[in-house]
């Protein structure tokens, strides 16, 4: 099946007909979501399309239910693509690869929280369900962007941008551990946006809109209680803050920083997608591999351009620095004042709660590694780290500045 335009191509088949059924009816993607289990999926969905009065063959339905753990399904045609969001229960889940400007996949949620230390792990447990495989659906920017003004969606609360391996995870985990908050973090759809806005030669009203309208659809209010939204980006995407605070210039954020060496000495052991020569075109991050003499001293300098941005673009207005050795108490007190709340004593409990365990593998024990690191670090990283250090002085400034 080459999918479903509804508008605008005519329903011919018995699983066409089913599925377009499906998406106008809120309670009936509700009762689909809920098993987990093939043979119980489609059951459901039979019983439903009678329900419809549409004979639809049990086969048809089994055909749509291939399993995907790697998310391949999205260099191949979805089965639905619409011109519009879809309902108040979907997100979007991964851009479409290689699509110029890009185009996305979304995924039913319903309210189900974001509870995931990564949006990518939330996106992997929404794909796997059979509802989400059989409905995976797709919307163009164009169509991202048009029907944005349609939806009724709050400003995010804050923007937390960090330099990579300095407890961004964990300060996301913190935020999301107050009832009623949200945090996607680190998500793709995000990322090709950016990417998109930053290499294209969008006009600026356009690349605006595309990241407006991205993040309203990522921050859907979906559940019950939801009363806050935040945003943890990738590393890299502070060096689009002018475009970011153009889009939401009233929305405070903060940058995460860490001992240049400690980072560097992360990402040794374990290379970030993003810190590998080649991953990042040139042109995204102003570094070529050719100017670099070792790994470290690479990941050095790509450590460099994101502080440098997070100083150079400071005059936007809105941040707050926060560094690594202080994260624990600057996220019960000066984080949440900064994004312009308050907590109560039971939720600051939560936040501290969550920084007894590793904030990227929830059920293992955290584990301070800041001494081991330095012990262990070479002098090729201590070396790479003086490319870094002059940031780091500056965020320091700034970070000192801003409790006087």
């Amino acid at each position: 099946m080459a999918g479903i335009a509804r508008e605008a191509q005519r329903i011919v088949t018995p699983i066409d007909e089913f599925m377009a059924r499906v998406l106008d009816d809120p309670a009936a993607q509700a009762r689909l979501a809920a098993p987990t289990a093939v043979p119980d999926y489609v059951e459901i969905a039979v019983a439903l399309a009678a329900e419809y009065g549409i004979a639809l063959p049990p086969g048809d339905v089994e055909a749509l239910l291939q399993p995907d753990p790697l998310g391949l399904s999205r260099f191949a045609p979805a089965p639905v693509t619409l011109d519009r969001w879809p309902g108040p229960g979907w997100l979007p889940t991964r851009s479409v690869p290689h699509a110029n400007p890009p185009a996305f996949d979304w995924a039913w949620f319903g309210d189900a929280p974001l509870r995931e230390p990564m949006y990518e792990d939330s996106v992997r447990n929404a794909a796997a369900l059979p509802f989400n495989r059989m409905f995976r659906t797709r919307t163009s920017l164009d169509a991202l962007i048009g029907d944005a003004a349609h939806h009724d969606v709050a400003a995010p609360s804050g923007f937390v941008f960090h330099m990579s391996r300095c407890g961004s995870t964990l300060a996301g985990r913190m935020l999301m551990a107050v009832p009623g908050h949200a945090v996607a973090s680190e998500p793709e759809p995000l990322d090709a946006v950016i990417q998109w806005a930053t290499l294209s030669g969008a006009s600026h009203d356009d690349r605006v809109a595309a990241l407006r309208a991205i993040v309203g659809a990522l921050g859907r209010d979906r559940t019950v209680g939801q009363r806050r939204f935040f945003i943890k980006f990738d590393a890299w995407h502070a060096l689009a803050l002018p475009l970011i605070r153009a889009a939401f210039p009233d929305v405070p954020w903060i940058f995460l920083y860490r001992d240049p060496v400690e980072v560097i000495m992360s990402h040794q052991a374990e290379p970030g997608l993003h810190y590998v020569p080649g991953v990042l075109p040139p042109a995204l991050i102003g570094i070529d591999t050719a100017d670099s003499t070792s790994p470290a001293d690479y990941t050095a300098r790509i450590l460099a351009r994101i502080c440098g941005a997070a100083v150079d673009h400071w005059p936007l207005g809105g941040g707050l620095a926060v560094r690594f050795d202080d994260i624990y108490a600057a996220m019960t007190t000066t984080v949440p004042a900064h994004f312009g709340f308050r907590t109560e004593a039971d939720e600051r409990a939560a936040m501290t709660a969550a920084t007894a365990v590793d904030a990227k593998r929830p059920s293992a024990p955290f584990t301070p590694d800041s001494v081991a690191k330095q012990k262990m670090a070479s002098a090729d990283v201590i070396a790479a780290a003086a490319h870094v250090a002059p940031h780091i002085a500056s965020l320091d400034r700034l970070r000192r500045d801003s409790v006087r």
